[in-house]
């Protein structure tokens, strides 16, 4: 049936679908194009852009690091804007800085220009592209059907890493690296920019709609699971609120220890295999594997969340990543280590859709972007850490084995941590005539 959307500026527009769906698209295609500053696509540009530069490798490296965290830092902010404005200004701003930031990083010919270039790119495409705009804008979009859309935008974001590494491969074959950043910044500038500007919308009742297509609240395409709560029941913290809360806490300290351990042992599965003696195809065999594997996970996480408990699910995540890494220390031939790569990605890589929906479960959607930009940071520092502590401990000790056995253990904690993370007590002033609604929420 064709619906008739009124949004608060311009004309009516008419779809034959719920709008969400092609927001949720756009948000897909801004993130996956964000991946081409991300670390996994910048392992293609190490080698080129250090051995035509004469710049070390550790050079290129820190403005890998140094972006990530800035990212990190700028989530904060970024996640007020979006609850605020929602994305239609902050998504097409974004791209456009984007842009010019690769544009920039084509022509670079000092180690100063390539890092304020690099960061800028990297920070805002985390946030603005791949991170808490577009997160923000599906948690809005979607309430009955929130764990597929959220796993799906993560899901875009590795994908785009391993199909633009692709490309940018390609496109150095026959030209240069330099090529490849302007290719990046024509394609961002064409596909985001003026796109994103014509369809993202905050939320779909600035446009007369209901979460996920609902004609009325409470009636929503599929059925209510756990008898939770319809969109307008959900109590919605603030950032305030949210961080006087016990369970958010705990998530962050799992979160940083998890991240902090799939970092690691990601950067530094390529040289455990070569070091055993795989050959350099079959390692970087498993390291794509690995990769597609934790993208295509997003995906199934996301729509597992919708009908059990995201809390339980993120600790199973937990526990299969504790036996991954225990796995790694058996690897002896092509075989196992692609199966334990693939095991890997699954589990490891899942942790992203499944902390953002209990985020939003829990908190509500009012401040998601607020609260979701506060725990960024403290990701971003276990991202960032995570490749050096398995330098560290490989320099220490000569092996990954003591490395692999600790981050095993670690994620056994973080599983505990999560499990112990139940739906917060609503704040005294929202607790009259809400009895349960915490329950129904965990």
């Amino acid at each position: 049936m064709t619906k008739t959307l009124a949004p608060a500026m311009g004309p009516p527009i008419t779809t034959p679908f719920f709008y969400g769906w092609l927001v949720l698209a756009m948000a897909m295609v801004s993130a996956f194009l964000a991946a081409g500053s991300s670390q996994l696509f910048m392992g293609i540009m190490l080698k080129p852009m250090s051995e035509e530069m004469g710049w070390s490798r550790t050079l290129v490296s820190g403005a890998v690091t140094a972006g990530t965290f800035a990212g990190g830092f700028l989530s904060p902010l970024v996640g007020a804007l979006a609850d605020r404005h929602g994305p239609r200004i902050l998504m097409p701003l974004g791209a456009c800085v984007v842009s010019l930031a690769l544009l920039a990083l084509s022509g670079v010919d000092s180690l100063l220009q390539f890092y304020l270039a690099y960061v800028v790119a990297r920070s805002v495409a985390t946030v603005c592209l791949g991170g808490v705009v577009p997160l923000t804008t599906v948690t809005n979009w979607f309430f009955r059907m929130r764990g597929r859309a959220l796993g799906l935008v993560a899901m875009a974001l590795p994908l785009g890493g391993s199909l633009l590494a692709l490309a940018g491969a390609q496109i150095m074959a026959l030209d240069s690296w330099r090529t490849v950043f302007l290719v990046f910044a024509a394609v961002t500038a064409v596909v985001v920019v003026v796109p994103s500007y014509c369809i993202m919308r905050r939320r779909p009742e600035d446009m007369g709609l209901l979460p996920d297509g609902a004609r009325s609240e409470g009636a929503t395409p599929h059925a209510p699971q756990h008898g939770e709560p319809g969109p307008s029941s959900e109590y919605s913290f603030t950032l305030g609120e949210s961080l006087r809360t016990r369970t958010l806490w705990l998530l962050i300290v799992s979160m940083v220890l998890d991240i902090l351990a799939n970092g690691a042992v990601g950067f530094h599965q390529v040289a455990y295999y070569s070091d055993i003696g795989l050959s350099p195809a079959v390692a970087a065999a498993a390291l794509s594997v690995y990769g597609l594997a934790g993208a295509l996970s997003s995906g199934f996480w996301g729509f597992l969340i919708e009908r059990m408990s995201p809390r339980a699910l993120l600790a199973l995540v937990m526990l299969l990543a504790a036996l991954a890494s225990g796995l790694l220390l058996v690897v002896n031939s092509d075989a196992t280590a692609l199966g334990v790569s693939a095991l890997y990605g699954f589990a490891a890589r899942g942790e992203g859709p499944l902390l953002n929906m209990i985020l939003a479960r829990y908190y509500g959607r009012d401040s998601f972007g607020a609260i979701s930009g506060f725990t960024t940071p403290f990701l971003m520092l276990g991202l960032g850490l995570g490749p050096l502590v398995g330098s560290l401990t490989f320099d220490l000790t000569g092996t990954y084995q003591g490395a692999f056995a600790a981050f095993a253990a670690i994620y056994v904690l973080t599983a505990g941590f999560t499990y112990l993370a139940t739906a917060p007590r609503l704040p005294a002033h929202a607790r009259a005539g809400r009895t349960g609604t915490s329950e129904q929420r965990g």
